[in-house]
């Protein structure tokens, strides 16, 4: 027999006293359904919460919950926190002559996070002191520590340079999330402490869940051994359609300042005929001329403009820039140009042994292209195009499952569990019956049933 649920919910109004509303929780015959979704290390988590109240015609409700209350739900059984955040958007629904429902939309404590705007310039450093200098200068109640300060944000790579616009804090904490997986994926969530957690899986904590199709535990309940329910939910996948093992990264444009000490941008040689030559970039700035080494004037046409001048520069109907002289130079005199131009930073990344397994009449190459504007260096861009490769070079193995109503225990998206399914042959080792191996929860959705029992749809990746 599996003991009730022992919950708590404790709501904080803004400078108003703490409240345990657990009494007032509605599992079923509401409106709405109770539930909770998380998804490591894209956005905060959400919870839509059902009260009631049944007020019995008194002058005054016996509560109303403030809009950005602090709101935690805590399952006493297991002394573990479910959820806590803030209150973004009460409702009140009139179910009846004398009974009100209240609808409440929840985000986690990173809905601090979503309304605190940062900023700056970083130069070589790791990816995990930026995100906690960020942090810090928010302000906005999220503490952020490194693990060997006691926290639990994890070392991450050196980046040559981060630029960061105003942007709000958990859109900075998304970028450099990318930016340090050139090795392997990073993620991040705010818990109930509001501590920030940034991490890759090989530090993600573990839940100490194992998810089992061979139960070991009886009917009672059990916090550590979780049972697949049979349903239609349960899928295990190799995603092909993920796959990318060539990724082309477009950041933002470059200036590039011409030096006359220097080599010219672009150098050629006449021939007697020819009186127009293409420019390799996007000209920007006054260039300047030299033709059989001699300093020449030269006029810059614009925005469709012609001109009869000896020599020009000129821009195209399709954007491309030319040099063009009225009189063509003699063979073998040599025009040189000096000017600033624009030029994308551009990258690429290659896995050529995920080329090699999934060879193909495509040579096994799946390539992804991205343009992204903030990568404003080079060595921003090939860490970006490094960390899409290391996460999507090979076909994840995802499984999706059910949890039933007697696993008591809690496992949250972000944390690590052991999976144990006799049933799904192992790709890594050659698709023999069984796979035994810990996964990261990517994605979880809980729904409470009746009595306050909770069921949970996982999505595991394996690491």
């Amino acid at each position: 027999m599996v003991a009730s649920p022992n919950l708590t919910l404790n709501i904080t109004p803004p400078g108003g006293a703490t409240t345990n509303y657990a009494a007032n929780l509605t599992w079923s015959g509401a409106s709405q359904t109770p539930t909770i979704m998380q998804n490591f290390g894209r956005q905060g988590d959400t919870a839509l919460l059902v009260l009631t109240d049944d007020w019995a015609g008194l002058s005054t409700p016996h509560f109303y919950i403030p809009v950005l209350s602090q709101v935690q739900m805590i399952d006493n059984t297991i002394g573990q926190t479910i959820f806590a955040g803030v209150i973004s958007d009460p409702q009140q629904l009139v179910a009846g002559a004398n009974i009100n429902e209240w609808i409440l939309q929840c985000t986690d404590y990173t809905y601090y996070a979503d309304n605190a705007i940062v900023h700056g310039i970083f130069d070589g450093l790791t990816a995990d002191q930026i995100i906690i200098a960020l942090t810090k200068q928010a302000n906005c109640g999220i503490s952020a520590a490194s693990i060997a300060n006691g926290g639990f944000v994890a070392p991450a790579p050196v980046l040559a340079q981060v630029v960061l616009n105003y942007t709000t804090l958990s859109s900075a904490w998304r970028t450099l999330a990318q930016l340090a997986g050139s090795v392997t994926p990073y993620g991040w969530y705010v818990d109930e402490q509001r501590r920030l957690h940034f991490f890759d899986p090989t530090t993600a904590l573990s839940s100490g869940v194992t998810v089992t199709t061979t139960p070991t535990s009886a009917g009672a309940g059990s916090a550590t051994e979780c049972h697949l329910g049979e349903d239609t939910q349960f899928s295990y996948e190799w995603d092909g359609g993920s796959i990318r093992n060539r990724i082309i990264i477009q950041g933002a444009n470059q200036t590039f300042t011409a030096d006359l000490k220097k080599a010219p941008t672009d150098t050629w040689v006449g021939n007697g005929v020819q009186n127009s030559w293409p420019l390799r970039y996007t000209v920007t700035g006054n260039p300047a001329l030299v033709v059989g080494g001699k300093s020449t004037s030269l006029t810059v046409a614009t925005g469709g403009q012609t001109s009869t001048a000896p020599w020009v520069v000129q821009q195209n109907a399709f954007g491309q820039w030319f040099l063009i002289a009225q009189s063509a130079p003699g063979a073998g005199v040599v025009v040189k140009i000096w000017y600033d131009y624009l030029a994308p930073v551009v990258a690429q990344a290659n896995d050529i042994a995920s080329q090699v397994t999934y060879t193909g009449p495509n040579g096994g190459v799946y390539t992804e292209y991205i343009n992204d504007s903030s990568l404003t260096t080079v060595p921003m861009a090939l860490a970006r195009a490094m960390r899409e490769r290391t996460e999507y070079a090979f076909a994840a193995e995802r499984t999706t499952f059910n949890t039933t109503e007697e696993f008591i225990g809690y496992i949250r998206a972000g944390q690590t569990f052991q999976y144990v399914n006799r049933f799904v042959p192992d790709a890594q080792a050659g698709y023999t019956w069984g796979i035994n191996d810990s996964f990261i929860t990517i994605s979880n959705t809980v729904t409470f049933t009746r009595g306050g029992y909770r069921t949970m749809n996982i999505t595991g990746v394996r690491l």
